[in-house]
C-alpha cells in the first residue's frame, strides 16, 4: 500500500536522472517548479568558476572536487563567492567516500545560517541554525534512513520556497521541513567535509518560478509517509540533543512564557558581562584583541613591519621553491581565472614535498621558523596565544568570588536559567530520562577509551 502511494505521489518525477554538464536538464522535483539556470559547476579544471574559495585543502580530480589529505583531521569548507538566492532549487552529485563521515551543504543570511543539508553513511537530514536578531534557535526539520553508497555517486536536490525546504535523494529517500528561517535570501553558500576523501560534482542552482499545483496535497502525504518511518539508529547522546534542540524550538516559535523567561535570562547575563567585562570576554573577543594589538604595532612600530617583512621574504622563498619543483604551475599562476586551482595544486607538491622529507624545504621551513620566533618574541604581546587569554580571563572571574555585586548577579542569572530548564522538562517530561540515560553513556564512553 506504501509503495503504491509513494508511486502516485511521484508520477510527476518518476525518473531522478543526473543532470548533465552539457543539457542542464531541469531537476525532477517535489515541490518547486524550476526556472531559469542561475549557476552551474561541473569542476572541469580549465573552466571551474573563479567563485570558489578553496586551497590545498581541495583539489580538482576525476572532473570533480575532492576533499584532500591536506590537514586531514579538521574539518573544512569549499564555498561560493557572492551567492545571491532566495526561492531556489539546488541540486548536486556527492560520493562519501574516504574518511569523510558528514557532508553538508551549509546556506546563510545576515552573517548566519539559515539551513544546514547533512549527509551521514546511514541518513541525511535537515536543520536550521540560530537567528538571535529573530529570537530563533537551532531546530532538526527532519531526518531518513538512506542506503549506504560508499564510493558510490549519488545526487541531492534541495528545494525552497519562502519558509518551506525539501531535501530528496530519489522517491523514497527524502525529508520535509517547514522553518520562519528559511524564508531567506541566501548570500552564504558552502559545502563542509568533516574529514578527507568526499567529492563533489555538477553543482546546480536553478530560480524556483513557484511551489507545484498539487503541493499541498502533495505536502500531507509525505509528512505522513515521513511521520510513519522508522526512526533513524541513534545513540542516547544523540537521542537527547535532538529532543532537546526540538523542544527549544517549538517552544520559542510557539510559547511566549518560555520567550519571557529565556529573554529574562539573556538580559541578565547581558547586564552580568557588561558589568565585568573582562572576566566574561569570548574566544572571539580575545583573538579579536589579539589581532588589534598586532595591527596596531604593525602601524606604530618600524622594528615590528622589519622583522615581518623578513618572515614574508622567507616565506615567498618556500612557495618559490615549490613552484620550481613543478614549473607546469606558472601557467596557472598566470592565469588570472585560475588562482583557486593555482593555489591548491601548488598545496599537493607542497604536502609531496613534506612527506617525502625534501631537505631544501625542510631548511626553508627552519629559516622562516627562526625568523617568525625573532618577532614574536620581540612583540610577545602580539602573539599572544588565545588559551593563555582564556586562562586569565578565567582567573578574573574567579577572583570575583567575594565581590557582593557579583555574587547577587550571578545568583539571579543561575535562577534564571534554572527556571528555563524547570519550564523546559515540564514542557516535555522525557526530557530528564534522555539526559540521564545520555550522561551515563557518555560516562561509559568515556571509561571504554581510558582503558
Amino acid at each position: 500500500m506504501k509503495a503504491n502511494l509513494i508511486l502516485q505521489l511521484f508520477l510527476s518525477a518518476s525518473a531522478f536522472s543526473l543532470a548533465t554538464a552539457e543539457t542542464f536538464t531541469p531537476p525532477q522535483t517535489l515541490m518547486c517548479r524550476p526556472g531559469e539556470l542561475v549557476f552551474s559547476e561541473n569542476f572541469d579544471p580549465d573552466s571551474v568558476s573563479d567563485r570558489w574559495g578553496f586551497k590545498a585543502d581541495f583539489a580538482l580530480r576525476d572532473g570533480a572536487l575532492l576533499r584532500t589529505n591536506v590537514n586531514p583531521a579538521e574539518t573544512k569548507r569549499v564555498f561560493l563567492k557572492d551567492p545571491s538566492f532566495h526561492n531556489t532549487i539546488i541540486q548536486f552529485e556527492f560520493k562519501l567516500s574516504g574518511e569523510t563521515t558528514d557532508l553538508r551543504l551549509v546556506t546563510g543570511s545576515g552573517g548566519g545560517y539559515n539551513s544546514v543539508t547533512q549527509i551521514r553513511h546511514g541518513h541525511f537530514q535537515l536543520n536550521t541554525s540560530v537567528d538571535r536578531d529573530a529570537g530563533i534557535v537551532p531546530a532538526h526539520l527532519g531526518e531518513c534512513a538512506r542506503e549506504t553508497r560508499s564510493g558510490q555517486w549519488q545526487t541531492m536536490t534541495v528545494e525552497y520556497w519562502d519558509d518551506e525546504m525539501v531535501g530528496h535523494l530519489n522517491e523514497t529517500e527524502f525529508v520535509v521541513g517547514k522553518h520562519p528561517i528559511i524564508d531567506r535570501t541566501r548570500k552564504y553558500f558552502a559545502f563542509q567535509f568533516d574529514l578527507p576523501g568526499a567529492s563533489i560534482d555538477n553543482v546546480r542552482v536553478w530560480q524556483a518560478t513557484g511551489q507545484r499545483e498539487n503541493w499541498s496535497e502533495t505536502r500531507r502525504k509525505l509528512i505522513a509517509l515521513q511521520s510513519d518511518r522508522e526512526p533513524v539508529e541513534r545513540d542516547p547522546v544523540e537521542l537527547y540533543q535532538i529532543a532537546y534542540t526540538d523542544l527549544k524550538s517549538r517552544l520559542t516559535l510557539n510559547d511566549p512564557v518560555y520567550r519571557a523567561r529565556v529573554a529574562s535570562h539573556e538580559n541578565l547575563k547581558s547586564a552580568l558581562h557588561a558589568k565585568y567585562p573582562d572576566a566574561f570576554a569570548t574566544h572571539k573577543e580575545l583573538t579579536k584583541l589579539i589581532a588589534k594589538k598586532k595591527q596596531q604595532l604593525k602601524a606604530a612600530d618600524p622594528e615590528f613591519k622589519r622583522l615581518e617583512v623578513a618572515v614574508n621574504k622567507a616565506r615567498n622563498a618556500e612557495k618559490a621553491y615549490v613552484l620550481s619543483t613543478q614549473p607546469e604551475l606558472i601557467r596557472l599562476q598566470e592565469d588570472g581565472t585560475a588562482k583557486q586551482r593555482f593555489v591548491s595544486e601548488l598545496g599537493q607538491v607542497r604536502v609531496a614535498l613534506e612527506a617525502a622529507g625534501n631537505q631544501q624545504l625542510v631548511a626553508l621551513v627552519a629559516e622562516t621558523t627562526k625568523r617568525q620566533i625573532a618577532l614574536e618574541t620581540r612583540f610577545p604581546e602580539a602573539f599572544r596565544r588565545v588559551d593563555v587569554s582564556v586562562e586569565q580571563r578565567n582567573a578574573k572571574r574567579k577572583a570575583l568570588s567575594n565581590d557582593p555585586e557579583y555574587q547577587s548577579r550571578n545568583r539571579a542569572v543561575v535562577d534564571a536559567a534554572r527556571a528555563v530548564k524547570d519550564y523546559e522538562q515540564k514542557a516535555d517530561p522525557r526530557l530528564a530520562k534522555l539526559a540521564v540515560d545520555a550522561k551515563a553513556y557518555a560516562d561509559s564512553f568515556k571509561s571504554s577509551k581510558r582503558k
